[in-house]
């Protein structure tokens, strides 16, 4: 039986629900239906997601398709697994990003928008390419992986 079984089994149970539309709306379905979803999938689904975008495109391509709407939720849920480090990069790319501290409802319809000014130019580029390379960094890339399976065999 594959170690990381646990993860598949948690991921599939959490997407489960979401619709393919609300990802082209700015309302807060998608959101809504993360946020209720019980502890140990909403964890799953959000540290999937950030390491599967941030591996595939880094920071940048995680905000602007829309899943840096739950980065104060993800570094949460780092936190909670013990990726303390990734939820610090993640922290620090949310400022730079976010750098003029929108509230958070404000934050995720610009961003579902996609029309985010600091995400469209070139700014942003470099420095989240620096994170990038630090996220890379932190250890083997399959070690997030492992943390994560930890904690759901303690759910």
């Amino acid at each position: 039986m594959d170690p990381f079984s646990i993860i598949q089994k948690k991921y599939a149970e959490a997407v489960s629900g979401i619709e393919e539309e609300w990802f082209n709306t700015i309302d807060t379905r998608w959101y809504d239906h993360v946020s209720a979803l019980p502890a140990d999938q909403r964890t799953t689904y959000l540290i999937v997601i950030l390491h599967t975008q941030t591996v595939n495109g880094g920071f940048h391509q995680y905000f602007i398709n829309g899943y840096g709407q739950f980065a104060n939720e993800t570094i949460a849920a780092l936190e909670t697994i013990g990726a303390s480090a990734k939820a610090q990069l993640l922290g620090r790319a949310l400022r730079l990003v976010n750098a003029e501290r929108l509230p958070d409802a404000v934050f995720r319809a610009l961003l579902l928008k996609k029309k985010f000014e600091p995400l469209l130019g070139d700014d942003l580029d470099t420095p989240l390419n620096e994170l990038d390379k630090e996220y890379y960094a932190d250890g083997p890339l399959d070690h997030i992986w492992r943390l994560l399976n930890a904690y759901l065999k303690t759910r």
